[in-house]
C-alpha cells in the first residue's frame, strides 16, 4: 500500500484536493490515499485509479478500494481524452463489503457520523467529526449493527436522492434505535461543504 502513497502525484493530489474532493494534503495523508501508476502484481486493471486503503485501528491496511479517475474529474477541458473504465469503483479480487474508517469508533465519542462512502467520510472527518463510509448506498449489512449500538446518536449523512434514504430504512430497519437522518441538501456531503463550509456541516448535525 505504501508504493501507491508513494505514487501520489501532482495530477492526482489536484484531483484529491480540488473542487471534485475538497480535501487539506492533511487529510489525504491521514488517510493515506494513494494512486496506481505503477500496479502491484494483480492489480493491472486499475491503473491510474486512486487507491483508498482500509485501515485497521492499529494502521494495517485491512483492504484496499479503487476509485477511476478520468478526464471530467481531472477537470481537463476536452484537451486530454483518458479511457473510460468500468465500474467507477473496484476492489480486491474475493474482498468483502466492510466498513471504511472504523478507528472512529475508539474516540470515545457519544455519536458517531454515517456517509456514504469513504470521500465523504474523509470529508466529515476533516470537519472534526468521527465519521464512519458505507461503501455505496446500496452496501448495508445488518451485522455491522454492531459496532453502533453503543451510540446515543448515529447521524446518518445521506445524499439527497431515493437510494439515500433507502440506505437509513436499510441501517433504522437493522435494530437501531438512536439512528438520525441527515439529508445532504441538493446533493452529498461533500457538495454539502463545498457550498456551507465546515461551520455549516458541523451546524446542520448541531455540533
Amino acid at each position: 500500500m505504501e508504493t501507491y502513497v508513494d505514487q501520489l502525484d501532482e495530477e492526482a493530489l489536484e484531483y484529491l484536493t480540488g473542487p471534485k474532493r475538497l480535501l487539506t494534503e492533511q487529510t489525504i495523508a491521514e488517510h493515506r490515499f494513494g494512486v496506481v501508476r505503477s500496479p502491484e502484481p494483480g492489480h493491472e486493471a486499475v491503473r491510474d485509479y486512486i487507491a483508498i486503503p482500509y485501515l485497521a485501528p492499529d494502521g494495517t491496511v485491512l483492504s484496499i478500494r479503487f476509485r477511476r479517475l478520468d478526464a471530467q474529474d481531472l477537470d481537463l477541458t476536452g484537451s486530454v481524452e483518458l479511457p473510460k473504465r468500468t465500474p467507477k469503483y473496484r476492489s480486491m479480487p474475493g474482498d468483502i463489503p466492510r466498513p471504511y474508517g472504523t478507528e472512529a469508533l475508539q474516540r470515545g465519542t457519544r455519536n458517531i457520523v454515517l456517509t456514504e462512502g469513504e470521500f465523504d467520510r474523509a470529508v466529515s472527518n476533516q470537519c472534526d467529526l468521527p465519521a464512519i463510509g458505507i461503501p455505496g448506498a446500496n452496501v448495508w449489512e445488518k451485522v455491522w449493527r454492531r459496532l453502533l449500538v453503543q451510540f446515543d446518536g448515529i447521524f446518518v449523512l445521506h445524499d439527497d436522492d431515493d437510494a439515500g434514504r433507502e440506505l437509513v430504512t436499510k441501517i433504522s430497519n437493522s435494530g437501531l434505535d438512536a439512528v438520525r437522518p441527515i439529508p445532504m441538501s441538493g446533493g452529498d456531503v461533500t457538495s454539502f461543504y463545498a457550498t456551507h463550509g465546515r461551520d455549516g456541516l458541523r451546524a446542520k448535525l448541531g455540533a
